[in-house]
């Protein structure tokens, strides 16, 4: 494909045609939910008119009944395209600040001089000899290199039958278990 004599333009430089749809989509969605509600309010009120021009309650039957019918439908196909965008752009900004948490969560527990936190199950052997770090004023307990806890001063060291008794519970983070205690 050629744009001028001069210069050619490989398929690879040309937009994505599905791309470009879904942002059409994306973009007319709200105006045809918009137009369809505004045809909805005008073909009741065309209805309204016609009731209104008879006397007869048997020739203002068919006003209701096409009007009265077509103006619900249209409405609610323009409520539904309105509805829809809404949620969709809804459901982006809630994935976005999903990923702005998370990220910002390793961030603070991130630390250079620290080893990743370890996972724990309960098959392996306690490496902290049955030993565990508490903050001052908590009720949650940690192995010491939880980075939680790895560089506050206000800690202090518990064994297993302190947590046991104290019945704290253990860190999401580096799940320690009193199992893994000898």
């Amino acid at each position: 494909m050629t744009i001028d004599s001069n210069r050619s333009v490989d398929e690879d430089d040309l937009p994505d045609a599905a791309l470009f749809w879904r942002w059409v989509g994306k973009a007319t969605r709200p105006v045809v939910g918009w137009v369809l509600l505004a045809i909805a309010a005008l073909v009741i009120l065309i209805g309204w008119y016609g009731i209104s021009g008879e006397s007869n309650p048997a020739k203002q039957l068919p006003y209701l009944v096409s009007a009265g019918v077509l103006g619900v439908v249209l409405a609610v196909v323009g409520a539904y395209f309105l509805g829809t965008e809404e949620l969709r752009r809804d459901s982006g900004r809630l994935d976005r600040l999903e990923r702005m948490v998370n990220e910002l969560h390793v961030t603070l527990l991130a630390r250079e001089d620290a080893p990743p936190p370890v996972k724990a199950t309960p098959s392996t052997t306690s490496p902290n000899g049955g030993v565990y770090v508490i903050l001052t004023g908590s009720d949650t307990y940690h192995r010491p290199e939880c980075a939680m806890v790895a560089s506050k001063p206000n800690t202090s060291m518990l064994a297993a039958s302190s947590i046991e008794r104290r019945q704290l519970t253990p860190c999401a983070l580096c799940e320690p278990s009193l199992v893994d205690a000898p």
